[in-house]
């Protein structure tokens, strides 16, 4: 079917299950199904940029066969530019699977990008297990590609509760781009863990990203 794009969001119909990406006036993504909501905001952090400050607006977004790309600028105070690249993959009518690729790129000397992901759903916890993390209802579900592992930290509290999700975060120089793999899943009933792994070990073995 491919993507339903307008001034402020993305949407990707699969089935019963849809995938909106909220462009404005900040970034998150959602798994909508006829039972549950999941949403996750995406938001930058910069050790010279003050808490509270407004990201940067949207400069552009546009699909191109399955993916959907977002970009925001580089903007004062902001040092960093960064992207939300979403490519749906081939799945069945039950299954919606989906790769979220962010990158962060500087002009600057040096900075410390970092993006958080951060669960907004009101009426299901997240929970880090130990290839993946999971909502409260088990039919949505996020995994960190093996390779970029290192560049990401989970924040839980003592119950086990996911806080947030962060990338990146290193010292980073001008000219260096840096990315990141994420695979999102939303099901139409619970995903059992077998079936997890296995959707895991897919995403492991896939090619990697031609461009940013």
């Amino acid at each position: 079917m491919g993507w339903n794009v307008s001034d402020t969001k993305a949407s990707f119909k699969h089935g019963s299950l849809e995938l909106i990406v909220q462009t404005r006036p900040s970034l998150s993504f959602e798994l909508r199904s006829e039972t549950s909501t999941s949403e996750w905001q995406i938001q930058p952090k910069e050790d010279s940029v003050e808490p509270n400050t407004p990201a940067p607006g949207l400069d552009e977004a546009y699909s191109r066969l399955d993916d959907f790309i977002a970009c925001y600028p580089q903007k004062y105070p902001w040092p960093f530019s960064y992207q939300l690249d979403v490519r749906v993959q081939p799945s069945d009518e039950n299954l919606l699977v989906a790769e979220l690729w962010l990158s962060v790129q500087t002009s600057m000397l040096e900075c410390n990008p970092q993006l958080s992901l951060v669960p907004t759903s009101p009426n299901a916890p997240w929970s880090s297990h130990r290839d993946f993390l999971c909502s409260g209802d088990r039919r949505t579900a996020l995994a960190i590609h093996p390779l970029d592992k290192d560049d990401c930290r989970i924040h839980a509290d003592r119950s086990n509760s996911l806080e947030r999700l962060e990338l990146f975060g290193r010292f980073m120089e001008k000219g260096v781009i840096r990315r990141g793999r994420l695979l999102f899943i939303g099901s139409t009933s619970p995903i059992s863990e077998n079936q997890m792994i296995d959707l895991c070990k897919r995403f492991a073995a896939s090619s990697l990203p031609l461009t940013a």
